[in-house]
């Protein structure tokens, strides 16, 4: 019979634990497939113990040695990732610079069109210009959107 340790379990649950708090506002999922994963692997381990594996010699521990500190900065580490991804994949920062920067009376209330470009049609070279212009875009304003 072989013997296991559960040396090899250790850094699988780290990352999956670092991959899940780091990432969890992209794939708000991430938690229940680790959950689910984990079951799995739990029931897996069980069945090996009991069937394939001598038991393992107990032994005492404090705690659970490096990897308390490892996973503390996975935390620190997943706050900041997590900040990042909500910073950079929402409208946050844009309308906070338009706030700030751009509005007169510290609203939101011509944020959108601030944000939507904007082409002069006067810009256009006398030949270039459309020549049979739909019935939905009127070439006649001095800008459209």
């Amino acid at each position: 019979m072989k013997t296991k340790t559960s040396d090899n379990f250790v850094p699988n649950a780290v990352l999956q634990f670092g991959f899940v708090t780091m990432f969890v506002a992209a794939f708000p999922l991430a938690p229940l497939f680790a959950l689910l994963n984990c079951t799995l692997e739990l029931r897996v381990d069980a069945l090996n113990f009991v069937d394939q594996y001598r038991r393992p010699t107990p032994t005492r521990a404090q705690d659970i040695g490096a990897w308390f500190k490892i996973m503390e900065g996975l935390v620190s580490l997943s706050v900041l990732v997590n900040a990042f991804v909500l910073a950079f994949t929402s409208d946050y920062i844009p309308r906070l610079v338009y706030k700030i920067a751009y509005s007169p009376d510290g609203s939101l209330n011509r944020f959108l069109d601030n944000s939507l470009s904007y082409y002069n049609v006067s810009y256009f070279d006398a030949g270039k210009r459309p020549e049979n212009p739909t019935k939905n875009v009127n070439y006649t304003l001095p800008f459209c959107r």
